[in-house]
């Protein structure tokens, strides 16, 4: 749903002020959480799930288009890091506490809170002031080029993070416990990925930037194809981290100079992502079934993440 729902509902609501149309996503969002919590059946529960996602779909995009208009191009990759940065810094704090407090008052509970802080933001939202679209520049040939390379990192890391337990409890003995400081280290790092990112967009510009990231992730997914301890293990994941959340917001960059209908790439570049994670969990999952090998699941991520880097070196 975030793959398919994104592109169609920002094409359909381009007369839409996207200040307006990140504020509606948020309302309806809040809608779905509450639906979610209050859900009777399985079957209303997955139709809640997927009103969810397809908001979340257009939101993240549109806070990105929002966020990149509201500051002088300069400082552009620094205002979309800070969007990015939200979302590591969600996944550093929200899973666990989500799972903590379920655990106290059960998951229903959870879902009301989120829907309700949902509405609450959403109000605030509505308050935006509105940015000034930039003159509409023809679209350039390699949009798509840049969108191919969001596929390429996508597949690539989520062949291995789909199945992160697997590696770490392979190369670090990491039982369930160990997993969440892992993942909290994870999320903590990719603020500060995300955030450098973002300055050196805007210094060294987006081309350069997109490419460090990329080669720092499979720097650190070769690594993880041979590494033997925990030290070095939580060592790689750090440096995957650092590399894994530096490449949106240089990237959303490209696309923003891309010309033509903005919005829109960017809503395309978040269904490529989720496209990438579905592919990449499937291929994940089938060298496990067949090699059961954690070394030829990295060293196969690796290869894919370096693929994503020539491909940026070769779209000028």
């Amino acid at each position: 749903m975030y793959a398919l729902g994104a592109p169609l509902v920002v094409r359909a609501a381009r007369a839409v002020r996207p200040e307006r149309l990140a504020a509606g996503a948020l309302a309806l969002f809040a809608v779905a959480n509450a639906a979610t919590a209050a859900a009777p059946s399985y079957a209303a529960l997955l139709g809640a799930r997927a009103l969810a996602a397809a908001c979340a779909g257009v939101f993240m995009p549109t806070a990105a288009l929002v966020a990149a208009r509201a500051v002088r191009e300069e400082r552009r990759g620094r205002a979309l890091a800070f969007v990015v940065g939200g979302s590591s810094a969600a996944t550093a704090l929200g899973v666990p506490l989500g799972t903590f407090v379920g655990g106290a008052v059960g998951w229903r509970a959870v879902f009301y809170a989120v829907a309700v802080g949902s509405a609450v933001i959403a109000a605030a939202a509505i308050t935006l002031p509105r940015t000034q679209a930039p003159p509409v520049a023809p679209a350039r040939a390699g949009a798509f080029v840049t969108l191919a390379t969001t596929f390429l990192w996508a597949t690539g890391s989520f062949t291995f993070f789909t199945y992160v337990a697997v590696v770490l409890a392979h190369r670090a003995s990491v039982g369930a416990a160990g997993l969440a400081a892992f993942l909290l280290l994870f999320g903590l790092v990719g603020v500060g990925g995300a955030a450098a990112a973002g300055r050196l967009t805007d210094t060294r510009g987006p081309r350069t930037t997109l490419a460090g990231a990329l080669l720092l992730v499979a720097v650190a997914l070769a690594g993880l194809a041979a590494a033997a301890d925990r030290a070095a293990t939580a060592m790689l994941i750090a440096l995957y981290a650092l590399g894994t959340w530096a490449v949106t917001p240089p990237q959303q960059h490209r696309l923003l100079g891309a010309g033509g209908d903005t919005g829109f790439l960017l809503s395309l570049n978040a269904s490529t992502l989720y496209a990438g994670v579905a592919l990449g969990s499937g291929l994940g999952g089938a060298i496990l079934a067949a090699t059961g090998s954690v070394t030829v699941l990295c060293g196969v991520a690796a290869g894919l993440e370096l693929l994503a880097v020539a491909s940026v070196l070769s779209n000028e």
